[in-house]
């Protein structure tokens, strides 16, 4: 991971604003260099959040429910969007500035969406076929799709976040 987005990383944990220039002078390099390097703070904060999701959240999720384990990707995917839910620096994230977090974490603007879709698709392809018969990389997107209906719930419709509700429509679509 690089010094600039271990900075920025260091500022969502602990609940704070990501600013560019606090996170440039703890990676001991200038604004200019942060912008060409990562772009703007927007694409900076998706890259602290994904680099999250990639090292540390998403492989505690796999490790949790072995291969082989029956209904495993619905499993995993509970324990990923459960993990969203309970962590209260995400939730201050979140919270923070609504609009600006579901942009960088739901549109094509940001790469998480799409990186996650491929995680997603890859935990698909790795277990047995489920009852629905779409193409994995379309199955992947309605799943992320869902999971973050349910992770967003209180930012988009004002309900309660619901890992469990999750699982459930994870199991219908995955088997």
């Amino acid at each position: 991971m690089s010094p600039i987005v271990r900075a920025a990383r260091h500022a969502l944990i602990a609940g704070e604003p990501v600013d560019v220039g606090k996170v440039a002078a703890e990676a001991g390099v200038d604004r200019s260099t942060v912008f060409r390097r990562v772009g703007r703070r927007d694409r900076l904060v998706a890259e602290a959040l994904w680099e999250t999701t990639e090292t540390l959240a998403w492989p505690a999720c796999l490790r949790e429910h072995a291969p082989g384990t029956p209904h495993r990707a619905a499993l995993v995917l509970r324990s990923y969007v459960r993990m969203l839910i309970d962590e209260a620096w995400f939730r201050d994230f979140l919270h923070r500035d609504p609009a600006r977090a579901l942009r960088i974490l739901t549109s094509t603007e940001s790469p998480i969406q799409g990186r996650m879709v491929a995680l997603v698709r890859d935990l698909v392809e790795s277990e047995p076929p489920g009852p629905v018969a779409l193409p994995s990389d379309s199955l992947a997107f309605v799943v992320v799709r869902v999971a973050e209906s349910f992770i967003y719930a209180d930012l988009i419709t004002g309900g309660t976040p619901d890992a469990d509700a999750a699982y459930e429509v994870f199991v219908a679509l995955l088997g």
